[in-house]
């Protein structure tokens, strides 16, 4: 079974390696911000230094940024992200195997249930920071699972290490994990043992320091949710945080909320009391949070779909419903069948999209290197019915030409590892992404060398409006590249 889990791991990954861009939203900006972040200071790429500048301060986001950053030393940018990718991938299913053999290594097969989620919407979105916290998520709850009744350095310094770890690299996940932890200490708390218990307290102190500074700084208000209780339930239940490219992967979604909770209830039917029953409170106290939560809160946004995934990933180490040998071997082989199928899937849409990928960015290959981009992106989605994969493309031309990106949202918000000098006047994003049709060019022409504009919906009053500053170079498929005119009118 081991040699058939990590054998399906290791394939999960093909879809990563056989495509040129990965089609996903945020990460050409990530991959993008890790190359200036990898040449800060390097004369080879003179308008880095003049337009970004470190933040230090110790905010979550950290992690994928510093590995890829670091990758980039030895391989290319398109290879390392593929890399962090692959690496995300193992360490998810990994996790997963880690903490159901922590929790019942009589009865690890559930942790074949794990294979759908690694493409989660919140991966496909480009979030991969959130992504590694995840995979993290497991390791903290496997560690903490296997060392609870030994509560000394050996566990305090391997769990401090992830938890800091987790923190750097999605708030979310790392409180959870923490919430995780006293749940599960409660559930295990016994009067015969409660002094050696009570060590669990000291050994998790350090963790306050960093999110106090964290909600001190960003604790701001929430965007609450207007979203009714049923289509909340709805997305819940169907796991919508699986639907990504089409609608019949709606199916497989719904097929493996159902196979989850049908085993849960039959682990619920057929066992007596114990302490593992904690990670059933703790999927029910989760899918509160989900409800309850809003859309957005300090600096955080896609909340629910995000909180989503966990009432999930909690129930995988607890289910154990006592199948016969001949039973769990059909169980195996039908969920390695549905790994196998979703790889496939995966695969297929990651080449369809990375075409069209491509297709956008050849648009851009008249832009010199070291110049100042504009993308204003009508059709975002391509064939995409849930993933705007073409949101932050341009991204990827502006790594390879050392490109000033002026859609480049990371480097507006603050906490993210790079940011926009204070001395240069800044595009506002919001103008970039949601108000393109209304963008005034005028205002901007000095800070824009070269505009592209992709599938731009025909008499537009910003087509006349560019084609008093700028002139267009390239035209193809939906595609225009502007560039800026000089004083007297020439390009």
């Amino acid at each position: 079974m081991r040699r058939l889990y990590f054998g399906l791991a290791v394939l999960s990954i093909l879809p990563f390696w056989v495509v040129t861009y990965l089609p996903t939203v945020d990460g050409p900006c990530h991959t993008y911000n890790a190359w200036v972040l990898r040449n800060a200071g390097n004369d080879a790429h003179p308008l880095f230094p003049l337009y970004y500048e470190l933040n230090l301060k110790p905010y979550p986001n950290w992690t994928g940024h510093l590995v890829l950053a670091d990758l980039m030393y030895a391989v290319p940018p398109l290879v390392a992200e593929k890399i962090l990718v692959s690496g995300y991938a193992l360490l998810f299913l990994s996790g997963a195997w880690y903490l159901a053999g922590a929790v019942r290594p009589e009865e690890r097969w559930p942790a074949f249930l794990a294979f759908p989620f690694v493409y989660n919407g919140m991966f496909q979105f480009g979030f991969y920071n959130f992504s590694l916290s995840l995979a993290l998520f497991f390791f903290i709850l496997g560690v903490w699972w296997r060392n609870r009744e030994r509560p000394g350095l050996p566990l305090a310094m391997k769990l401090n290490l992830l938890l800091w770890l987790c923190y750097f690299s999605h708030i979310l996940s790392f409180g959870l994990a923490l919430i995780s932890i006293a749940v599960l200490w409660l559930a295990t708390l016994r009067r015969a043992s409660w002094r050696r218990h009570l060590l669990h307290v000291p050994i998790l102190l350090p963790q306050i320091v960093l999110p106090i500074w964290y909600f001190l700084r960003l604790g701001g208000g929430s965007i609450p949710s207007d979203a009714s209780f049923q289509d909340m339930a709805k997305y819940l239940l169907r796991l919508g945080v699986l639907f990504t490219f089409d609608r019949p992967q709606l199916l497989l979604a719904t097929a493996l909320s159902g196979a989850i909770l049908l085993l849960a209830v039959l682990t619920f039917l057929r066992r007596n009391r114990e302490e593992a029953d904690g990670f059933l409170l703790l999927s029910a106290l989760f899918a509160v949070f989900y409800f309850v939560s809003p859309d957005a809160t300090a600096g955080g946004s896609v909340l629910k779909p995000r909180l989503s995934l966990y009432p999930f990933l909690v129930l995988i180490p607890w289910i154990a419903p006592r199948f016969t040998p001949r039973l769990q071997r059909a169980a195996v082989a039908a969920l390695a069948v549905l790994a196998a199928l979703d790889i496939g899937y995966q695969t297929r849409w990651h080449r369809v999209l990375d075409g069209e990928i491509q297709e956008y960015l050849a648009g851009l290959e008249g832009v010199p290197p070291h110049a100042r981009l504009l993308p204003l992106t009508f059709d975002k989605n391509g064939s995409s019915a849930v993933i705007p994969v073409l949101y932050h493309a341009a991204s990827y031309a502006a790594l390879e030409k050392s490109l000033v990106d002026w859609d480049n949202y990371e480097a507006t918000i603050g906490y993210f590892p790079l940011r926009f000098r204070r001395s240069v006047p800044r595009i506002d994003v919001g103008l970039i992404e949601t108000r393109a049709a209304g963008f005034p060019v005028k205002r901007y022409k000095r800070q824009v060398d070269y505009v592209y504009t992709w599938k731009m919906p025909p008499d537009l009053p910003l087509e006349d409006q560019l084609a008093v500053h700028y002139g267009a170079v390239w035209s193809e498929n939906g595609g225009i590249l502007w560039k800026r005119k000089k004083k007297d009118g020439s390009l």
